[in-house]
C-alpha cells in the first residue's frame, strides 16, 4: 500500500485533498474526499480534474498492485459525467478491468454522500483508465502485491492546508481566457514519485483550459461535463502550457481538444486531452 508517512512530501495536492484511500483486496478499493469550496468550480460543483486526480491515485494503486513488484505509469484516462458532483463528499469506487502483460485497465464509479453515511450515495459519473506497465527500477514507490489484506492510507495535508483554491495553490495561470492557454510551473506539490507533471494535474489543466475557450465560444457559463486524456509522455521541466482548440459549438455545449506542452523541453507534447463542456 501507498506509505502516507513516505509519499506525497507535506506539502503536495494529494494531501490537500485530503484523500482516504481504502485497498479492500481482490482487486478493489475506495478513494474519498471532502467537498469543500477550495475544489469546486464557480458553479459549485467538483471540478472534473479533481474526480480525475482521485482516478489516477485510485487506479494507480490497483494497477500497482497486480504488476507487483514491477511499476505503473497512466497511459489514458477517460472521466464521464452522469450529474453535477456536490454533496459533503465524493468518492470513487475502483475495481481491475482487465489485467494484461503490458497494461492494466480500471474502472471506477464515482458517487456523492451526504457525509460518511454507509448509504451507497448518488452515481455522479464513471471512468476508465489505463496504466502502461514498466520495469521495476530502484526508486519506485513499493505499492506491495496483492495479499487480500484490507489496508487504509490518509494523506491529509500539515498546517492550514488550502487557502484559496486548488488552482491558485497549485500555481495554475489563466493566461489567455478565451484561447484556453493556461501556465502551470514545476514544483514539488504538483510532482509525481517519477519527479514528473502528475496524472491529475495534467487532467485539472486540460479541465481549466477546455472549460475557458469553452465559456468564450458558448458565450455562456458552461462547465467540463467529460475529460478524455492520453498521457504522452513524462513532463519534467515545465514551466507547462496548453493549446486549445475547439472541435465543436452549440448552444449548450462544446467539445474542445486541449494539448499539454512542456515549454522548456521544445515544446513536448505531454499530453493530448478532449473536453465536454455543457450548460451547468
Amino acid at each position: 500500500m501507498v506509505n502516507a508517512e513516505t509519499y506525497p512530501p507535506p506539502d503536495h495536492i494529494l494531501r490537500d485533498l485530503n484523500i482516504l484511500l481504502e485497498y479492500k483486496g481482490k482487486g478493489n478499493c475506495t478513494a474519498r474526499i471532502p467537498v469543500v469550496p477550495a475544489v469546486c468550480n464557480d458553479r459549485g460543483f467538483v471540478q472534473v480534474g479533481v474526480l480525475a486526480a482521485l482516478i489516477d491515485l485510485l487506479g494507480g494503486v490497483l494497477a500497482a498492485k497486480v504488476v507487483h513488484p514491477d511499476w505503473i505509469a497512466t497511459a489514458e484516462m477517460s472521466v464521464y459525467s452522469t450529474q453535477r458532483a456536490t454533496g459533503n463528499e465524493v468518492v470513487a469506487a475502483g475495481s481491475v478491468l482487465r489485467a494484461g502483460r503490458a497494461a492494466v485497465v480500471i474502472e471506477a464509479q464515482v458517487l456523492t454522500r451526504e457525509g460518511r453515511a454507509a448509504t451507497p450515495g448518488t452515481l455522479v459519473g464513471s471512468a476508465v483508465a489505463t496504466f502502461s506497465r514498466l520495469p521495476h527500477r530502484e526508486g519506485n514507490l513499493d505499492i506491495g502485491e496483492d495479499d487480500g489484506a484490507h489496508q487504509v492510507a490518509a494523506f491529509t495535508s500539515q498546517g492550514a492546508g488550502l487557502r484559496g483554491t486548488l488552482l491558485d495553490k497549485a500555481g495554475l495561470i489563466i493566461l489567455d481566457e478565451r484561447a484556453g492557454v493556461v501556465e502551470l510551473g514545476m514544483s514539488q506539490y504538483v510532482r509525481n514519485s517519477f519527479g514528473a507533471l502528475q496524472g491529475g494535474v495534467v487532467a485539472l489543466m486540460a479541465d481549466i483550459a477546455g472549460q475557458c475557450a469553452a465559456r468564450a465560444a458558448a458565450q455562456k457559463p458552461v462547465i467540463t461535463t467529460d475529460l478524455a486524456i492520453h498521457y504522452l509522455t513524462q513532463g519534467k521541466t515545465g514551466p507547462f502550457r496548453t493549446a486549445t482548440n475547439v472541435l465543436r459549438a452549440t448552444a449548450e455545449s462544446v467539445l474542445t481538444r486541449i494539448e499539454v506542452l512542456d515549454r522548456a523541453a521544445g515544446d513536448l507534447l505531454v499530453a493530448a486531452a478532449v473536453n465536454a463542456a455543457a450548460v451547468a
